[in-house]
């Protein structure tokens, strides 16, 4: 299979739309919106970007929520605080003994 050219294609034409002042103009549009200090790639890095800071500010606002009621909650019960440090610091009473199982 042999590929044709279409006859409106040739040198000539080729040329002329070379020349043309609205297809440099368009074309140096299309650069600019490609290649440009505001380009299309850096806006989508950017809204990219925001989506992720967005994902991570309601995170870290769960987190928060969660860390003021414990803050509460160890303030006011002894149970509590007895637990916390059970859990996190390994603590135990004077007269027990603990076995870790993992």
């Amino acid at each position: 299979m042999k590929f044709k050219i279409p006859a409106w294609l040739n040198k000539k034409n080729i040329l002329r739309l070379l020349i043309n002042r609205y297809f440099l103009i368009g074309l140096g549009f299309l650069l600019l919106l490609l290649l440009g200090e505001n380009s299309l790639v850096y806006y989508y890095k950017l809204h990219k970007q925001l989506k992720e800071l967005r994902t991570s500010k309601e995170f870290y606002l769960n987190q928060i929520k969660q860390d003021s009621i414990n803050t509460i909650r160890l303030r006011t019960d002894m149970d509590a605080i007895e637990k916390y440090g059970r859990e996190k610091y390994m603590m135990k009473r004077d007269n027990e003994d603990i076995y870790i199982i993992r």
